[in-house]
């Protein structure tokens, strides 16, 4: 018998396997014909395996599953569970995954960083103020170059850190620096878990989209049951697969691709210390850079002066005012498809007194009794200026914050500025600027598709699988 008609024997037979996975039982004796599973079908057969509680690795060798360098930063928390992150070590450790481990304090009192560095093979990082580490600024490397970040076992404190904006250890500082996807598996004792303080602290963790692998049901260390076990890691090591294995299908989606994306506010300056500006953070262009840059796409992003981390894309260039924006968007043409998110300020504001007096704006002005006037300037329409060019990207993108008639009002910006796609929301209410969630609705020449309210990150997730569809739909 070959290895793949004994692995589908295990897990149930020809046609148990066929009617779990939808597909013919014709393809599953094909398979075992062949002795191989197509690659799209390996992440279907590793989570049947897993419901199944069959080890397939000798079956199915994990490294075959991936194509590209996943890199995973696994931060074990204090508990009597944290031996079991080493097996979670061990299984990832047969991949071809690059792991990096950091340790809490509390973690030491349980297991020792020699021990994980000798299972790892890579330095166990351990503290915030080292010297030697932090002239290479290594908490801010450990947060940005993961694609995952694993807390496993995640105590009710590093929940608690995280959910709060708390950074007192290294642990707790990578969580708040990083913009890569964290996973949590948690571990306390079940009053622990069900404390109010903790779930709260769980579904503002949701919200913000960080995930949890659920904690198990049964009997604790301390000789409690309930809902508060560390999850199994073959189970752990599992889903951080099956999570690898749906993002790396798109993680080639948008290779080739050319993309500028604008975002954040511009500023407009009235004289050395005073300008005209908005309320714009940024966040969610800098969600959409990200986004697409993990989907293949080259990304230039120009940006106006924020006060968040820049996104990891190939090109980023900061600017301060519109003509400043303008005139570097311009430059980075041609591109395939053009974002516009950013919130440009629409006005240049010259100071002149009644008497029609002009200012020397190098210079600050100085309080008189004198009525001060301003004369508005309109500063450049870069969306419209870009879409109308002759270097006009194949998609252009535009938003719309709006306090009224945000449909219609966005409607008509589609129009008159000749772009393809208007993502609008409604800024009446200032819950929008600044926060980390975003209700919007897409708008085209054909339909207006309203989205839930959201975090900024997931609706950066969905507009990339709208731009996925638009390109396609131009291409035909």
């Amino acid at each position: 018998m070959n290895k793949i008609s004994e692995l589908i024997s295990l897990l149930g037979g020809t046609g148990f396997v066929a009617e779990k996975l939808n597909v013919l039982p014709s393809a599953i004796s094909n398979w075992k014909k062949l002795n191989k599973i197509p690659r799209n079908k390996q992440e279907d057969i590793l989570q049947l395996s897993s419901h199944l509680n069959v080890d397939i690795e000798k079956f199915l060798p994990i490294k075959k599953l991936h194509n590209v360098k996943v890199k995973i930063l696994l931060i074990i928390c204090g508990g009597i569970a944290s031996y079991k992150s080493l097996e979670i070590i061990r299984l990832i450790k047969k991949t071809d995954i690059e792991l990096d481990v950091v340790m809490t304090k509390s973690a030491q009192k349980f297991i020792t960083p020699l021990l994980v560095t000798s299972l790892n093979e890579r330095k166990c990082y351990t503290e915030l103020f080292s010297v030697e580490d932090e002239t290479k600024m290594n908490h801010i490397k450990l947060a940005r170059e993961p694609d995952i970040i694993l807390v496993a076992p995640a105590s009710a404190n590093i929940m608690a850190k995280l959910a709060n904006g708390l950074a007192d250890d290294l642990a707790s500082t990578i969580l708040l620096a990083s913009m890569s996807k964290i996973i949590l598996a948690p571990s306390m004792n079940p009053v622990m878990w069900n404390n109010l303080a903790t779930r709260e602290n769980y579904k503002k963790m949701l919200d913000r989209g960080i995930e949890f692998i659920e904690p198990d049901t049964g009997e604790m260390a301390c000789g409690e049951k309930g809902t508060g076990r560390f999850p199994e890691p073959k189970l752990i090591f599992e889903t951080i697969l099956s999570y690898i294995s749906k993002n790396q299908i798109l993680t080639n989606q948008f290779k080739n691709i050319s993309i500028l994306i604008t975002a954040g506010p511009t500023i407009e300056n009235i004289d050395p210390v005073r300008f005209v500006s908005n309320k714009s953070s940024g966040k969610q262009g800098f969600e959409i850079a990200s986004e697409l840059t993990k989907r293949g796409a080259k990304v230039t992003l120009v940006t106006g002066p924020v006060n968040i981390p820049l996104p990891n894309c190939e090109n980023v260039i900061q600017v301060t005012s519109a003509q400043e924006m303008l005139d570097n968007v311009t430059q980075q043409l041609p591109a395939d498809i053009f974002i516009c998110s950013a919130a440009v300020a629409d006005w240049k504001l010259i100071p002149k007194t009644l008497s029609n007096k002009s200012f020397d704006v190098s210079n600050k002005i100085k309080k008189t009794n004198d009525t001060l006037l301003f004369e508005t300037i309109k500063t450049p329409d870069i969306l419209e200026t870009v879409a109308k060019s002759n270097l006009r990207p194949k998609i252009v993108i535009g938003f719309a914050a709006e306090t009224n008639k945000v449909k219609k009002n966005a409607y008509s910006k589609l129009l008159s500025k000749n772009i393809d796609l208007i993502i609008a929301n409604d800024v009446s209410n200032n819950q929008v600027f600044g926060e980390d969630f975003n209700k919007v609705c897409l708008v085209d020449k054909n339909n207006c598709e309203e989205w839930e309210k959201q975090s900024k990150k997931s609706v950066a997730f969905h507009l990339a699988n709208k731009i996925n569809d638009l390109l396609t739909n131009y291409d035909q």
